[in-house]
């Protein structure tokens, strides 16, 4: 037999299937669990992307976002242990006790100490970037 006549022949012929009982068949209902674990693996990067951190800290004590970071860089809050100046003497013009201001700015200049830190974050300056 050629090989058309057999493929004409085949095409003729149905195949018999075994009957379908659709009670007993598997249901064919799809699994969202896999989709549902990417969903929420891409909402907990996003999350932690938008909350990362940085080693810098705030004014607040906190630790500094890498958006309040940006927001400080272009707003003009970013602090240096250099602009930290120890407290300036009381204004004896208009003082009540002068000598009472006098001892209380020599004790608050003896506790002075200079920062530990190289740069804070202030988040909540407003002054706008000159470029």
């Amino acid at each position: 037999m050629h090989l058309r006549q057999f493929a004409k022949h085949s095409m003729l012929k149905p195949v018999p299937q075994p009957p379908v009982n659709r009670a007993l068949r598997a249901r064919e209902g799809r699994d969202f669990w896999a989709g549902f674990a990417a969903i929420l693996a891409g909402a907990a990067l996003a999350l932690c992307g938008a909350l990362h951190l940085t080693s810098l800290g705030t004014v607040d004590g906190n630790t500094a976002s890498e958006t309040q970071l940006v927001k400080a860089f272009s707003s003009g809050g970013l602090q240096y242990p250099d602009q930290v100046a120890p407290p300036l003497p009381p204004r004896l013009d208009g003082a009540a006790n002068p000598a009472e201001a006098l001892d209380r700015w020599a004790k608050q200049r003896a506790a002075f100490q200079p920062p530990t830190w190289k740069v804070r974050v202030d988040s909540g300056a407003t002054t706008p970037c000159p470029t």
